[in-house]
């Protein structure tokens, strides 16, 4: 027991010691606690409340067991007696009814006579029927729906320009010269004049398809149905494929030279308003998206402004990765990406069409079976690969452990984020 109340006692101080971090840290930032810090705070102050019951009655337990200990002491101990355990034979119903005459003349004082000795013997001699003695009559549920660990929803996909798919092959128009217009030098001069001029960006779309044969027994005798979890696959894989596909060519598109992260939170914050600055420099329009890989976002919701210091981007969310901004940027987590990938750009530059005929079934009648498939048509198309930037060595910063002040004079350490080498 007093093993038990210790590991209560050591959680509600760990818990305290948690929530009094938390509010320190809030104090000493001089601001209020974020949504996701109450929301532990509430968590935390809940568990404590149970804590501090089980903890009560188990204290009140553990006086209880002394109080016990101590009269015992008070008293001579009787000397223990043992008990010797008496196997009884195996039952043999010719024991109680040797012959067939004297199991009815039990049956009848049983039930007219109601003998308790006659009761006894019938119930000694009664089969008992039991789920084990009939696995056979006993079906065993399937309970659905069946479990899937596909990820179907594209983040990628869903974050850039959707637009329907034409035909298999388009020109995308886009101006490679715009008209002029300048400051008039004097009244009735004449003004500025420059021909537009419009090229096109060819973009050809790909096929994606798969197809499977499912006999007739099968699609009619499976519960749940064989075919709608074959049509639910078919459709969880095409948007398995596309995305990664589509998140494959946008990374092949990119041309732009990378910007490295740097070493510590001040130089990646360098890194993604310089990478900014550069295409908004170039006239292409200030980027709103961040695209990154699993581990990228894993170490930009680990990282903290510096030892010992404040989460550097708390609106990362473990529960909802695409939620979050960095700096005001859309974040887009796809596990399509290749590690250590974060690419900056405007969301409205890159492209996806595509046209979906979805689910296709054809019978076969000679040799009963279903022919089944699914198939859709998509193209990508970055419409200015210089407007997207990568940002290089995201994903191999170190976080360092909370460092301890040892300048002497108080106060927190110096921000050391490091970078292992690459």
């Amino acid at each position: 027991m007093p093993s038990y109340l210790d590991r209560l006692n050591a959680e509600f101080d760990g818990i305290t010691d948690g929530v009094n971090a938390v509010l320190e840290r809030a104090a000493n930032e001089d601001r209020d606690v974020t949504d996701d810090e109450q929301t532990q705070i509430d968590r935390d102050d809940a568990r404590r409340q149970e804590l501090t019951r089980s903890i009560e009655h188990y204290t009140e337990v553990e006086e209880r067991t002394g109080r016990v200990a101590v009269l015992r002491g008070r008293v001579p101990a009787t000397p223990r007696t043992t008990t010797t355990q008496v196997v009884e034979p195996a039952y043999d119903i010719a024991r109680d009814f040797p012959t067939p005459a004297h199991w009815a003349i039990a049956v009848h004082r049983a039930m007219t006579q109601r003998d308790p000795e006659a009761i006894a013997a019938i119930e000694r001699a009664t089969a008992h029927q039991m789920t084990t003695d009939n696995p056979g009559l006993i079906p065993r549920p399937i309970l659905g729906p069946v479990v899937s660990m596909l990820d179907a929803t594209r983040p990628f996909i869903s974050s850039v320009t959707n637009r329907p798919l034409p035909t298999g092959k388009f020109d995308r128009p886009t101006i490679t010269q715009h008209v002029d217009v300048q400051k008039q030098a004097v009244e009735k001069d004449l003004t500025a004049s420059r021909k537009m001029t419009i090229g096109n960006l060819p973009v050809t779309a790909a096929t994606y398809a798969g197809h499977l044969n499912i006999s007739r027994q099968d699609v009619k005798w499976t519960s749940p149905s064989i075919l709608q979890i074959v049509f639910d696959d078919f459709a969880a894989i095409y948007a398995d494929r596309t995305d990664d596909d589509a998140c494959t060519q946008f990374v092949a598109s990119v041309v732009a030279a990378g910007v490295d992260a740097g070493a510590t939170y001040g130089d990646l914050l360098t890194a993604l308003y310089g990478a900014a600055a550069a295409t908004y420099g170039a006239g292409n329009g200030l980027p709103d998206t961040l695209w990154v890989a699993p581990n990228v976002w894993a170490q930009l919701g680990g990282m903290l402004t510096q030892p010992g210091g404040a989460a550097a981007f708390p609106g990362l969310s473990i529960r909802s990765p695409q939620s979050g901004s960095p700096l005001g940027l859309d974040l887009v987590v796809d596990h399509h990406f290749p590690a250590d990938t974060a690419i900056l750009g405007p969301a409205r530059l890159a492209e996806w069409y595509e046209d979906v005929d979805g689910l296709l079934q054809v019978q076969e009648p000679d040799v009963l079976g279903q022919l089944v498939g699914y198939a859709g048509y998509a193209a990508f198309l970055n419409v200015n690969p210089a407007s997207f930037t990568p940002i290089e060595g995201i994903g191999s910063l170190v976080v360092p452990p909370l460092a301890a002040d040892t300048s002497g004079g108080g106060g927190g350490g110096t921000a050391t984020q490091t970078k292992s080498a690459r």
